[in-house]
């Protein structure tokens, strides 16, 4: 278990969807860990597509991120390129 606690410096904690993944052991551990309710296929989408909530659960007891964390990586990750640059 990765611990991203509060005490993590704020540039040391995870941003993006990517970032998160890796803090919680990846893909494969993330599937593991959801006792068959992710896919490791379905893990690979969610840098683009975001993190389904029914699936906060899983990846917070893997490593200490926050609801908030997890919502501003899913918002980054569904907002298109051109228009965070609008």
């Amino acid at each position: 278990m990765t611990d991203a606690s509060a005490d993590t410096p704020a540039a040391d904690r995870p941003k993006t969807v990517s970032e998160i993944i890796k803090y919680a052991g990846g893909a494969a551990e993330l599937a593991k860990a959801s006792d068959g309710a992710v896919t490791i296929e379905a893990v690979y989408k969610w840098p683009k597509i975001g993190i389904p909530d029914r699936h906060w659960g899983v990846i917070r007891g893997l490593c200490n991120v926050t609801a908030e964390e997890l919502y501003a990586a899913n918002v980054a990750a569904r907002t298109p390129a051109d228009a965070a640059s609008r």
